[in-house]
């Protein structure tokens, strides 16, 4: 640590080595689903992160201490160089009253060893106290030790060939078969015409219109999910040009997509009108959160899931069937909180392992397919 005379501008600086490719520490220092794994010191743990990543964009990390008290940190992104540098503001707010006051600055510097160890130097500066420098001297040392986990972890989880060429939005295996049927020159003015990465008005407009869409995830070892996400029309919300978010409502128990987004955060998500047979495609990394502010907004539901925008486009409506709605689904939760309850859980199959807010809904039909509307 160094530090500089009392009420100046104290800092607090550490290097590690990490037996881990640069681009996996700086993933680590950017994606929300690795940052909540590792920036809580101790006990610590990360209930919320949010993530504008581009220089000037906001970051919110949120948490509950070992004592059950909620805090959080909350800043700017300063500088975004990928793989070597990310600076960002830092205010603290929460029950350890030194921490609190003028915001300070975090910096990040990666350094490439060899092609997988990577010197980080971090420092946070700009501090007022030697007692706070102190303080955070002692809980990056413990970030410190869960981020080399973390980092391990990210190498072992990404291709060992390398990552997709950002400048790429086509993978190599895209590209193949692009070159196969003679459409790479087609797929790549498709891209310059139709992809990018906020939405439009045309864009928010059309989503804020839809009652359902369809959710893709993937777990750590690769495995995909899709999964139908349905509410009252307009229930997707429009944060901004770069971010989206949806209630996860009460399911049946398994919390896969949630639980995937916990582990990888990559989503893709397909809305779609039947009606007008139109569709739109979202790309991005997604965060889940039951202390969202949203939460206020949809009675009933379990947990938030925000989603920063990667890209985005419209596809071909050719083959999209042509449907009207005929009503939207009587266990959408209502406004006042009422959820009714599903059939299946009304099986005898279930009646002893329902959480305890179900035990009276437990039952003994045996009809399975029934209750799924199988026949």
């Amino acid at each position: 640590m160094a530090a500089r005379n009392k009420n100046k501008n104290v800092s607090v600086v550490l290097v590690r080595k990490l037996s881990s490719p640069a681009r996996s520490v700086f993933a680590a220092w950017t994606e929300p689903g690795l940052l909540a794994k590792w920036l809580a010191p101790g006990a610590h743990v990360v209930t919320s992160v949010m993530v504008d990543l581009r220089k000037g964009g906001r970051y919110r990390l949120e948490g509950v201490g070992g004592d059950g008290k909620p805090y959080s940190f909350s800043g700017t992104y300063l500088e975004l160089a990928e793989d070597r540098r990310v600076a960002m503001s830092w205010s603290y707010d929460g029950p350890i009253t030194a921490l609190k006051g003028g915001a300070s600055v975090v910096i990040a510097d990666i350094r490439s060893l060899e092609p997988d160890v990577t010197e980080l130097t971090l420092t946070h500066e700009k501090l007022s106290e030697r007692d706070v420098a102190e303080v955070y001297r002692v809980s990056w040392t413990e970030c410190m030790e869960k981020l080399a986990d973390v980092t391990c972890l990210c190498t072992k989880d990404r291709d060992p060939s390398g990552e997709r060429d950002a400048s790429d939005f086509f993978s190599d295996s895209q590209r193949d078969f692009q070159d196969r049927f003679d459409t790479r020159r087609l797929a790549d003015r498709l891209e310059a015409v139709l992809v990018h990465d906020h939405l439009s008005a045309v864009d928010a407009s059309f989503i804020t219109r839809q009652n359902m869409f369809f959710l893709a995830t993937t777990d750590a070892y690769g495995q995909p999910n899709c999964s139908y996400k349905g509410g009252a029309r307009g229930f997707v919300t429009i944060v901004d040009d770069k971010t989206l978010a949806f209630p996860d409502y009460d399911g049946n128990g398994m919390h896969l997509s949630v639980g995937n987004i916990d582990e990888t955060n990559k989503v893709g998500l397909l809305f779609i009108d039947f009606e007008r047979q139109s569709r739109l495609r979202i790309l991005g990394k997604a965060q889940v959160s039951e202390r969202d502010p949203l939460m206020e907004r949809y009675p009933g539901a379990k947990l938030i899931v925000r989603v920063v925008i990667d890209s985005l486009f419209s596809n071909c409506p050719r083959y999209i069937h042509k449907m009207q709605l005929v009503e939207e689904s009587y266990f959408v939760p209502k406004e006042d909180g009422e959820e009714r309850i599903p059939s299946w859980k009304r099986l005898g199959a279930v009646a002893d392992v329902l959480p305890e807010e179900d035990k009276h809904a437990a039952g003994t039909d045996t009809d399975l397919d029934k209750t799924l509307n199988k026949h």
